[in-house]
């Protein structure tokens, strides 16, 4: 396949290939070779099967990498066959694939998060989003934080939970005023979103995929293939609270060292980026929001009332209502 790949592509015969990454399930298959070609240079081969992704996607996804690349940010440029198609379509196991071939990045991925590189981080999102407004690039997909579309991953999960959470014996008072708190939010949010700045984001500011160099400071930002049309705001504010509170970091894992590192990636953020006064008016009920209904947040509680431990079910919907009701300094 690898061989196919690369006359597709035409690029140079390959002299050594290492097998980076590979999950294979039912419907979702991603496999990375970082390859490296006989005259030295290095790419990686991406391919993948799922139900998500598109043609439309895909040619998305380069043309935003691109446009990255040229306005000076460490994204990996794609290949084109013959100036025309950025992907190669194949067969895995039967099924239909796509292969995309992009520049190996240079640097290491990210291990933990200090307050330097989430403030880098904050910059480079603030930029992508400045430079993604002024260019329409069509998606057939949202990002996995868009909101009141198809696939409101968001609304599916505090479904979920609400369900399992009616058949448990959780405490009733507390599970219905966080309901009550989050169909109030996401009712004021649903009126204005239409309305607020959108465009192409990258989707997935997971620390594996973001690159430190040498000295520690950010250089490459990989992985588009969750890429997709989202509202702005909403992308900062699930990138943001997800990095600040939820991944791995330097310092202690408290909710003031949390509120310290938000503060952080959103100055980071304005010095390429300003919000509107509409897009400040819903930020705090957008973090309460992601936070409160992650997905690790929900898969948490979920396991709990499975295994029906509802003294922990109770202490975890409390701190849901912290999150909702918190008013952080912003």
């Amino acid at each position: 396949m690898l061989a196919k790949i690369q006359e597709y592509f035409q690029i140079p015969p390959f002299a050594g290939a290492d097998l980076i990454h590979h999950v294979e399930e039912k419907d979702d298959v991603r496999i990375i070779y970082k390859v490296t070609t006989a005259d030295g240079q290095c790419f990686a081969v991406r391919i993948l099967s799922n139900s998500y992704t598109t043609r439309e996607d895909l040619v998305g996804q380069a043309r935003l990498c691109e446009m990255f690349s040229h306005a000076g940010l460490g994204v990996p440029k794609r290949l084109y066959k013959e100036d025309t198609l950025p992907y190669m379509t194949l067969s895995w196991k039967g099924q239909e694939a796509f292969a995309v071939v992009e520049e190996w990045m240079s640097g290491r991925e990210l291990e933990h998060l200090n307050i330097n590189l989430i403030g880098q981080a904050g910059e480079w999102l603030g930029k992508m989003h400045h430079i993604s407004a002024k260019t329409n690039i069509p998606f057939s997909s949202e990002s996995p934080w868009s909101m009141f579309g198809s696939n409101d991953e968001l609304a599916q999960d505090a479904h979920t939970l609400k369900v399992a959470l009616q058949k448990s014996e959780a405490n009733r008072t507390l599970y219905e005023e966080l309901y009550a708190l989050y169909e109030k939010k996401r009712a004021k949010l649903k009126k204005c979103w239409s309305h607020l700045p959108r465009g192409a984001v990258q989707g997935d500011f997971s620390l594996n995929n973001l690159l430190v160099n040498d000295d520690g400071n950010l250089c490459s930002v990989i992985d588009f293939h969750l890429a997709g049309a989202d509202v702005f705001v909403g992308h900062f504010a699930g990138e943001g609270a997800f990095l600040s509170y939820a991944a791995e970091r330097m310092d202690d894992d408290s909710e003031k060292m949390g509120d310290i590192y938000f503060n952080a990636f959103m100055a980071g953020y304005k010095k390429n980026r300003q919000f509107s006064h509409q897009e400040q008016s819903i930020l705090t009920d957008l973090i309460g929001l992601r936070r409160a209904f992650a997905c690790y947040q929900v898969d948490d509680v979920l396991h709990k009332i499975e295994i029906r431990d509802i003294q922990e079910v109770n202490a975890e919907l409390e701190k849901m209502l912290f999150y909702m009701k918190k008013q952080p300094n912003i």
